[in-house]
């Protein structure tokens, strides 16, 4: 007996779900089964946290039951990062999954009982242990499986960025806040199509460009919005090469009792993010806004292009 039509699209359709979910299933078990090495940042926070332990004294700390570290500390161990998402990412693209479609997901990982290691980067040793329910929920909770990429973006990547580079970019965004607006999508598309550097620097300003669009509330005109930040960024440099002033001649206590504010800022990182905002908005818009700022000194200075603002830039180093 035939199945009508409708009912053999809707088959089809369910299979194909149901093999996709178990393939990222399967590929979680084997990630997971292949162990998790303890990155930079946390590798710092246990070191820092608890006196350099040996993976004798890191084990005990992890079965301590008592202590008010060990969640927070099972949930930074089982964070995914990026080299995890990677091999994940070509299973996701076309998966279009539903919240529903994790539950299952999680489901079919803990179906079945399994260990992971976990590993120091520094040659420290490594800590072999079961993995739990909560383990996996947290694991999978980062993975950011249902995090729509919006089609029209994956197609600028597919034309406009360097193959190698493509799973990437798309790990990158699925980390990122939802682009959906069509400003934002036609901004991010000419980004891809317009800007020319190098491996490194393209993710650094990729991951720029995805922060300030997320932070991009009611205002459309992208542009205006890159200028503000720009303007925001020199006007922090100036107040911090005056503060830098004051300092030499006075000691905190007497700035304090003063009324100065002792507002410190990464001047290298406020100086490089300003670079990064003339060269997207070059590339992208073909111009960037120079404008009037009082240095550290009180005297007007009018910025009338790229090398004017290098000069400034070095006032305040």
């Amino acid at each position: 007996m035939l199945l009508p039509f409708r009912a053999f699209v809707i088959n089809e359709f369910n299979m194909t779900s149901e093999n996709i979910e178990k393939q990222i299933a399967n590929k979680i078990i084997d990630i997971l089964r292949g162990g998790l090495a303890i990155n930079a940042d946390t590798q710092h926070y246990i070191d820092s946290t608890f006196s350099h332990p040996t993976i004798r004294d890191f084990a005990e700390l992890l079965q301590d039951e008592s202590s008010c570290e060990t969640d927070s500390l099972m949930e930074l161990l089982f964070y995914p990062d990026e080299s995890v998402q990677l091999q994940l990412e070509d299973l996701l693209a076309d998966a279009e999954l539903q919240k529903e479609d994790e539950q299952v997901i999680r489901a079919q990982v803990c179906s079945q009982p399994f260990q992971t290691r976990i590993r120091f980067r520094d040659g420290r040793g490594s800590l072999k242990m079961a993995v739990s329910p909560n383990h996996v929920g947290v694991f999978i909770e980062r993975l950011n499986l249902t995090r729509p990429l919006d089609h029209k973006i994956l197609a600028a990547i597919g034309q406009q960025v360097q193959p190698a580079l493509q799973t990437r970019c798309k790990v990158r965004l699925r980390n990122a806040k939802p682009i959906t607006p069509a400003y934002k999508i036609t901004f991010l598309k000419s980004f891809f199509e317009k800007m020319e550097l190098d491996d490194n620097a393209f993710f650094e300003y990729l991951d720029f460009t995805l922060s300030f669009l997320g932070d991009l509330k009611n205002e459309t005109d992208i542009f205006k919005a890159l200028m503000t930040y720009k303007k925001l960024y020199f006007q922090g440099l100036q107040k911090a090469a005056k503060l830098d002033q004051q300092m030499a001649k006075h000691n905190v206590e007497t700035l304090l009792l003063s009324g100065t504010r002792l507002a410190f800022m990464d001047k290298a990182e406020a100086r490089k993010k300003i670079q990064m905002i003339d060269q997207i908005s070059l590339a992208v818009f073909g111009k960037t806004d120079f404008f009037d700022l009082t240095p550290a000194d009180g005297q007007s200075m009018t910025l009338e292009g790229l090398a004017d603002i290098d000069r400034l830039i070095k006032e305040f180093n």
